[in-house]
């Protein structure tokens, strides 16, 4: 018995060794397909920006980058629409950021199950899935028409408010889970408060993905284009009020432009100024991402200590 026992180890390393085999087999097919997906990505968002700096670099120029578009003749530039994407940008965070953020904290440090809470949640997940255009309609309705504000920088900025709050604050909740619980325990340990702990504990810890956040939503006010139509205009204005900081200003944002100048087709050069509009918009989204990235890092390595 104990030499058949013997015999038997050999037959087990066999299957053991061609089981273990297989797995790193499969687990290599899996990681080559991973790397393929992930580098097919970064291919394709190489090509896209390749393609947009081939297409408008020959169009930029410093007139074009500061001059006033032309209604109906060729030459023009996009300085106004670079000022209102702007403008509209730091306006829609202004009211985005404080709600969103403390909603999410709220729904994430402070509420637990009840009426409130899943009223909260459900408003939050409405506006969600509600489409551009429909808060386009609304807007238009609400700032344009009932509140009389005409097209307004102001009235653009808190639809777009209405659109982004939810997804910031999602984010702001998953934000404040990542922070670890042994935060908020040592924090309360040292006798801290419910708030003092959110304020100076958990929230400088979730600098990081709510920077991200920030960073999604402003690429979302900076590329959106139906909601801004019926809100704040497809035009600007000449002279020193197409840079004016009055909220009620029409202002038409680089994105519109884009789109409104290839819809109406009325300028000769409206093919070349689309492709210039393309690829300033495209840096100016670049630009931003790498600074808020840069500053979230920073900020991040102040309050944590981590690299």
């Amino acid at each position: 018995m104990a030499r058949a026992l013997s015999t038997a180890p050999p037959v087990a390393k066999t299957f053991v060794s061609s089981n273990a085999r297989s797995r790193r087999a499969i687990d290599k097919v899996a990681t080559a397909g991973l790397w393929i997906a992930a580098s097919a990505v970064v291919a394709l968002l190489l090509l896209f920006i390749g393609y947009l700096f081939w297409q408008g670099y020959s169009e930029i120029s410093w007139h074009f980058l500061t001059g006033y578009p032309q209604s109906a003749t060729a030459g023009g530039g996009v300085g106004p629409e670079i000022f209102n994407s702007f403008y509209i940008l730091v306006l829609t965070l202004t009211f985005t950021l404080p709600i969103s953020i403390l909603a999410g904290i709220y729904l994430q440090e402070y509420s637990g199950p009840g009426r409130f809470r899943d009223i909260v949640q459900f408003s939050a997940e409405s506006l969600a899935t509600v489409p551009s255009i429909v808060m386009a309609l609304f807007g238009l309705l609400v700032f344009v028409q009932i509140l009389g504000w005409h097209f307004s920088a102001l009235g653009g900025a808190l639809t777009l408010t209405f659109l982004n709050l939810p997804a910031m604050m999602r984010v702001t909740q998953q934000a404040l889970a990542s922070v670890p619980a042994t935060y908020r325990e040592a924090s309360m340990g040292l006798g801290a408060t419910k708030w003092q702990t959110v304020l100076r504990a958990i929230l400088p810890s979730a600098i990081g993905p709510l920077t991200t956040g920030v960073v999604l939503v402003s690429g979302r006010i900076f590329g959106e284009t139906a909601a801004l139509i019926f809100t704040a205009g497809s035009s600007v204005s000449y002279g020193a009020s197409a840079y004016d900081f009055n909220p009620f200003h029409t202002a038409e944002t680089l994105a519109v432009h884009l789109y409104s100048t290839q819809r109406e087709g009325l300028v000769p050069d409206a093919t070349q100024i689309a492709n210039g509009s393309a690829l300033v918009l495209l840096v100016m989204v670049l630009v931003f991402n790498v600074v808020a990235r840069v500053v979230g890092r920073q900020l991040t390595r102040r309050f944590t200590g981590k690299a």
